[in-house]
């Protein structure tokens, strides 16, 4: 009965060691900076810069799998990057012309404006921040950042749904 019973508080112990450093990894877990503008449902034609091409594309398959009852048409990159490049965007912001542009040659009504930090820096905190701007305005409709130690696909599905829930009026 010993036997048993020091058996069972060593496998009690172990586990309890194991679950620590995935509990302490899902403490870490934030999603921060949430807001979306009604006008934001409306948008149909999209782009999204910022990313790799993997990236983007997990990023657009999250978010369209996120609105299935709409119409979502995401612009190609290549096209996009050629009037990018014409601007620097190190400080993450378009200029009025450059947006006008995109909006006339491509029909864009939103652009998907994304950073994704994979936790190199030392900090170990991986980080999405995506901003949606207005193409016509300007205007931020749409914006969030998810900190997690999670892979990219986590950081792309928990923006999008959260971007959901609050447009929605769920969140």
């Amino acid at each position: 009965m010993k036997i048993r019973i020091r058996s069972l508080c060593s496998i009690s112990a172990f586990l309890m060691a194991a679950s620590l450093p995935i509990l302490t990894g899902c403490a870490n877990r934030k999603t921060k900076a949430l807001f979306t503008k009604p006008e934001l449902i409306n948008c149909s034609r999209m782009a999204v810069i910022g990313l790799t091409p993997e990236q983007e594309q997990i990023f657009m398959a999250y978010y369209i799998k996120a609105f299935p009852a709409q119409i979502i048409t995401f612009v190609e990159r290549n096209e996009l990057q050629k009037i990018i490049s014409e601007q620097d965007l190190l400080k993450g912001r378009l200029n009025e012309k450059t947006r006008a542009r995109i909006k006339q040659l491509f029909g864009v009504e939103a652009l998907i404006m994304c950073t994704y930090y994979d936790g190199s820096d030392g900090l170990d905190i991986k980080k999405l921040r995506v901003r949606i701007v207005d193409s016509g305005t300007g205007a931020i409709i749409g914006s969030v950042i998810t900190e997690a130690n999670d892979n990219f696909s986590y950081h792309c599905d928990t923006a999008v749904n959260a971007l959901k829930a609050d447009l929605l009026g769920g969140s």
